[in-house]
């Protein structure tokens, strides 16, 4: 009588949390974002809570959670209940995080919902400074090593990563200067704090359009449509071709029907005129991925990741 009445709980219980996925959502969803409020990531996940509430037909929220180079953010999401109600926006960074001390995470303690846009790095500086051009910027920083101060988001990010790659390839030396995130750091250089910053180029259009700063370079495999006077460093002899992603994660255990129906929801949202018109705005490039092919892109990016960190001692 026992076994029968554990069976039928257990049946219950099963069939209880399939329905209440099914129902998802039933209240209002929160997207935590590691970084400040106007940096790139934060006006990415802005703009997809607003095109996700009316797929989702519930409020979706952002929160900004800063600090520990985005681990403060990823330790709260872990911490919290793997139910889709709350979930993290995620970029390339996510893959420099795993190994550091503070990170009390795996990859296997998240589960990736789906990657949303791919982003090139660009070297942004004041149009008041001396540098024209890429090579004047690296011909100076050669001739004095660490003496220019270059902002970026984080004291590690994948910012810093591909920073620290391209300056190992043209063979200079920078100081890195962090900053809670993108546009905070596009802020310190147009406000003359720093030499130049290291972030995506998509939201300094204002800032150009205002004649405070200006694009030497971006890390695209071709000039970008929005900046076709700007080169890549390919094209001037370095080889470096890196881009920055961003996209929606959650915490491991979120029920399989919760997940799905959260990446169609984002899928969904990126088909819109509006998502489009944001992409555009920001010059990046639509990089949908699924929850299994996102999983797999992460995971290829942090063995990536780790083995440059060991190189460059980060």
């Amino acid at each position: 009588m026992k076994l029968k009445k554990s069976v039928a709980m257990i049946l219950l219980a099963g069939f209880t949390g399939s329905a209440g996925a099914q129902a998802y959502p039933t209240r209002p969803v929160t997207i935590l974002c590691w970084s400040a409020a106007g940096s790139p990531v934060d006006i990415y996940a802005r703009t997809l809570a607003k095109l996700l509430t009316p797929e989702l037909g519930q409020n979706v929220v952002v929160e900004n959670r800063t600090g520990g180079s985005g681990i403060i953010m990823v330790n709260s999401l872990v911490r919290g209940a793997a139910d889709g109600y709350t979930i993290g926006a995620n970029t390339l960074t996510l893959s420099t995080l795993f190994s550091e001390k503070t990170a009390q995470f795996k990859p296997d303690d998240l589960q990736m919902i789906a990657r949303s846009q791919i982003d090139p790095y660009g070297l942004i500086v004041h149009t008041s400074t001396p540098f024209k051009t890429i090579e004047q910027f690296v011909a100076f920083a050669r001739k004095k090593p660490e003496y220019l101060n270059v902002g970026g988001p984080f004291a590690i990010s994948s910012h810093r990563v591909a920073w620290e790659v391209f300056s190992e390839t043209a063979k200079f030396k920078t100081t890195w200067v962090p900053y809670p995130g993108g546009g905070p750091a596009l802020t310190a250089v147009a406000g003359g704090h720093v030499d130049a910053a290291a972030t995506n180029p998509g939201n300094v259009k204002p800032m150009i359009q205002a004649g405070k700063v200006r694009v030497l370079a971006v890390s695209a495999d071709k000039r970008l449509e929005d900046f076709p006077d700007v080169p890549t460093y390919r094209e001037k002899g370095w080889d470096v071709v890196r881009y920055q992603w961003r996209g929606m994660m959650t915490k491991a255990g979120t029920p399989k029907p919760v997940v799905e129906r959260l990446a169609s929801a984002i899928q969904r949202a990126q088909q819109t005129e509006e998502w489009k018109t944001y992409l555009k705005r920001v010059s990046q490039l639509d990089g949908f991925q699924g929850p299994d092919a996102f999983r797999a892109q992460l995971m290829q990016d942090t063995k990536e990741t780790e083995a440059v960190k060991k190189k460059l001692g980060l």
